[in-house]
């Protein structure tokens, strides 16, 4: 019985140099392979396949994929037990047979160099000895009769082939002066797509502004990468590298963003990015006319492009990147936040932006731009803010150990994200949600306009309540009067002792006696612990009222007194103002630099200000001295404490400075 699917883990492609691992699954329609790393899904319809081969990859066997538009997929690390397996469910299902490719192995450097449709195929002794795909060539030049070859650097793969160069001799029998070798480049370079006067892009758009990298950029479409021109970079993205797209909208409702997720990430100087955002106006519109005829457009995209497009800008990029790229744009799903679109606005880090909770994951725009997949998450966190009981923080915990904490985000946001968070499965640490908002009493007073205020509604019920609860003890005090409730109790008990024998006790015959006494005597506990309670309120009302009347009064500043003297930092701050404080500085600025120059500097470098300081020290307290001692003519000499105040400033600048 022939098998429905095969599934397989651990195999890995090559792209650019890079062995990217992923799992690799056959079915009756399609072949699909996912990577681990990006979770991109590739998608190889059983129509589309021309020839399907097993042959050894690396140190491992593999699948050897040509397509009918002439594009080449190798899939490694399978087991060589596996051909069997292969091969019957190929033949089965999809009625083609699983060939086996002999690799040449002699080691020769000497060959037919073939391009087939956009794949290099070396041959040694008519068995392939290697191959490529063009359109990892960046660049491929002629010197002679030599071709040279510069493939596109992959910054993530540690060892990568940069350069090859193929000697083409000229055939002696031939009769046509044909040079062989520019021969060989010019095919090379129709999938290369260098830029040059030569070559036109299918489309122009001038000015296009991205949010990251921040500026405006003129944007060259062209058949198989892109080329963004701006005015201090430029950059050559290949569409193969262009992982996901996403067309999300902004919460403003007049702006559009567009994410293109770039593997292996751009680069400006030291920094990477992973992700470009471009940023488009809602009701912008524009008219493009691609560079092909209505020939080349039917053969190349089967007719999903027009020469002539107009409309808004954003859709009619989608529109070009969904065909050149050959993958779905991702959009929002159900997801609606209060605000009315599919965004929540918080703050990652230090700076503010959106999240759009998506059918399989999160996307945070835009500074950093970040997603994460349902499948890398292990769990998330609804966690009260520590500034604000306005707003909680979303706490995302992957499953490799690092957490993603979105703040700010609003309280009424609680719910959708908590129904949402559930509805997808995903695990939520404190499943709690919010009740919801209480029904707040209309105010007849109130105006048409106004607002309702939840914050002010409930502190008005909550007044209410201590305000019913304060009532009620205050009337079931009034309502009783002990000294009444005694007098009555008393006239009760005489009448009941007066019907028996006056010679005999009361207690032992009358029992209403008794419970009277041991009524009486409970009320008036009651009644002393309640005035021990008010007494011990009143001393404590009466020690707050002495202490407030006790305290002294504050000095008053004498305002003809010395001041104190400079610290060492100021003394070293006045003199390096100029040289700290830089153009367009505010005070702040200046003041904040200033204290990292002052901690980073060493004690040495520090040893003239801290004297200054000292010497200071000792003449502002002669000065005060002498001040002191006129304010107040009866005091001793204080020259001796003025030079003990010098010597402990000399001993303790000393102990915090070994190096002197």
């Amino acid at each position: 019985m022939a098998t429905d699917a095969l599934e397989y883990q651990n195999i890995f492609v090559e792209e650019l140099g890079c062995l990217n691992r992923g799992y690799f699954k056959l079915s009756k329609t399609n072949l699909m392979f996912k990577n681990m790393a990006t979770g991109k899904v590739q998608t190889i319809s059983v129509d589309d396949i021309d020839e399907i081969a097993w042959q050894k990859l690396a140190n491992k066997m593999g699948i050897r994929l040509s397509l009918k538009n002439g594009l080449h997929h190798r899939f490694g690390g399978f087991k060589s037990a596996e051909v069997d397996k292969i091969s019957s469910f190929c033949s089965s299902n999809w009625r083609k047979t699983l060939k086996k490719n002999d690799l040449a192995v002699k080691g020769w450097n000497y060959g037919d160099a073939d391009i087939i449709g956009p794949n290099l195929v070396f041959n040694v002794d008519n068995k392939v000895a290697f191959e490529f795909p063009l359109t990892n060539v960046a660049k491929c030049d002629k010197n002679k009769a030599e071709a040279s070859l510069e493939f596109h650097v992959n910054e993530d793969c540690p060892v990568q082939l940069t350069e090859m160069r193929f000697h083409i001799p000229q055939d002696i029998d031939a009769t046509d002066d044909v040079d062989l070798a520019e021969e060989f480049c010019k095919a090379i370079r129709q999938f290369v797509e260098v830029e040059s006067d030569k070559v036109q892009p299918l489309v122009m758009l001038p000015q296009i502004l991205l949010a990251t990298p921040r500026g405006r950029y003129d944007i060259k479409i062209y058949q198989h990468h892109l080329l963004f021109h701006g005015k201090t970079y430029d950059y050559k993205i290949p569409f193969k590298t262009i992982t996901r797209m996403f067309l999300l909208p902004h919460k403003d409702g007049r702006r559009m963003f567009f994410v293109l997720h770039i593997n292996p990430p751009i680069r400006q100087g030291q920094t990477r990015y992973p992700f470009l955002v471009l940023e488009f106006q809602k009701e912008e519109d524009i008219d493009v006319e691609l560079a092909l005829t209505e020939d080349q457009l039917s053969q190349q995209f089967k007719g999903k492009l027009d020469r002539k497009m107009s409309g808004f800008l954003y859709e009619i990029i989608a529109k070009l990147f969904r065909v050149l790229v050959n993958s779905k744009i991702i959009v929002p799903g159900n997801f609606i936040g209060t605000s009315g679109t599919p965004t929540v606005p918080c703050s990652y880090r230090q700076t503010s932006g959106y999240l759009y909770p998506l059918e399989k994951g999160f996307v945070f725009v835009h500074k950093p731009t970040l997603y994460i997949r349902f499948e890398e998450i292990d769990n998330v966190h609804f966690a009260r803010s520590d500034v604000s009981t306005r707003s909680f923080d979303f706490e995302i915990v992957q499953k490799n150990g690092t957490s993603v904490l979105f703040g700010s985000v609003g309280k009424e946001e609680y719910n959708k994200l908590f129904d949402y968070a559930q509805a997808k499965g995903l695990k939520i640490r404190n499943a709690t949600r919010i009740a919801d908002k209480p029904s707040y009493k209309e105010d007849i007073f109130a105006g048409s306009d106004e607002e309702l205020d939840p914050y002010k509604e409930g502190l008005k019920r909550d007044a209410a309540q201590r305000g019913r609860e304060e009532s009620e003890s205050d009337s079931e005090d009034e309502d009783f009067d002990l000294d009444k409730e005694v007098k009555k109790r008393k006239e009760i008990a005489a009448e009941d002792s007066s019907e028996g024998s006056a010679s005999e006790p009361d207690e032992e015959y009358s029992t209403g006696g008794s419970d009277v006494s041991d009524d009486i005597a409970q009320t008036a506990k009651k009644q002393a612990k309640k005035e021990a309670k008010k007494e011990k309120k009143e001393k404590k009302e009466k020690a707050s009222s002495s202490k407030k009347g006790g305290d002294k009064e504050k000095k008053k500043k004498d305002p003809n007194a010395p001041k104190r003297p400079q610290t060492a930092y100021f003394i070293w701050f006045n003199e390096n103002r100029n040289k700290i404080k830089k153009e367009g500085d505010s005070v702040s600025d200046t003041a904040s630099r200033a204290g990292q120059m002052w901690k980073a500097m060493s004690d040495a470098d520090k040893k003239v200000s801290l004297f200054k300081s000292i010497n200071l020290r000792y003449r502002q307290a002669s000065i005060r001295n002498h001040y002191r001692d006129q304010a107040f003519p009866y005091r001793p000499c204080s020259l001796i404490h003025t030079q003990l105040y010098y010597r402990d400033s000399v001993n303790s600048a000393v102990s915090e400075h070994p190096i002197w």
